[in-house]
């Protein structure tokens, strides 16, 4: 898996650009990495359920006191990025990092996390390197040509990237089937 430099440096290779060997400096390429680098990657892992950045946790209720109709507030996890759903299914409604619900007893979530570039598998990091590549030919390379070669190239990778990353977990069955039990 690759680091933050070498994705930039990767990203910045496939627009025809010079790699670089750090993040601090002021070049253009740099000033623009900083600037993008975590957008970029924070906007890719909440565009999928992802199962890599995928976690389950258990909500921790807080002492705040409930507002309008809710009875209970529960603390979002610190690392979360979008929430899946939580468990048992209630209804809620998220208000900063808390969740707001009529549920008083344990409840669990599952969600998107914010991971680290040592954890992301293989078709990810690629998926990345052209996700930065499209979004640094403009700022960079002032080049619509190379924005829109690095966004088809990009496509291509992200539908890729979740492909592989659905065959990671078995299929769900649907259980309900309102309109065939109607039949009946």
């Amino acid at each position: 898996m690759s680091s933050k430099i070498d994705l930039v440096s990767s990203a910045l290779v496939l627009i025809g650009d010079s790699p670089i060997n750090s993040l601090t400096g002021n070049t253009r390429a740099q000033q623009v990495a900083n600037s993008l680098y975590d957008t970029i990657v924070q906007n890719e892992l909440t565009k999928h359920r992802w199962g890599f950045a995928r976690r389950k946790a258990q909500l921790s209720l807080t002492t705040d006191e409930p507002v309008d109709e809710w009875k209970s507030i529960y603390q979002l996890p610190t690392d979360l990025l979008v929430l899946i759903k939580l468990n048992p299914r209630v209804n809620y409604q998220i208000l900063g990092d808390k969740v707001y619900t009529n549920h008083s007893q344990a409840l669990y979530c599952d969600y998107i996390k914010n991971v680290g570039e040592s954890e992301w598998p293989v078709y990810f990091d690629a998926m990345v390197k052209y996700a930065l590549a499209k979004d640094f030919a403009t700022s960079i390379r002032d080049s619509s040509s190379i924005r829109q070669e690095m966004t088809n190239e990009y496509i291509i990778a992200s539908g890729m990237a979740r492909y592989t990353d659905s065959q990671q977990h078995p299929q769900t069955a649907i259980v309900s089937r309102p309109f065939i039990d109607v039949r009946y």
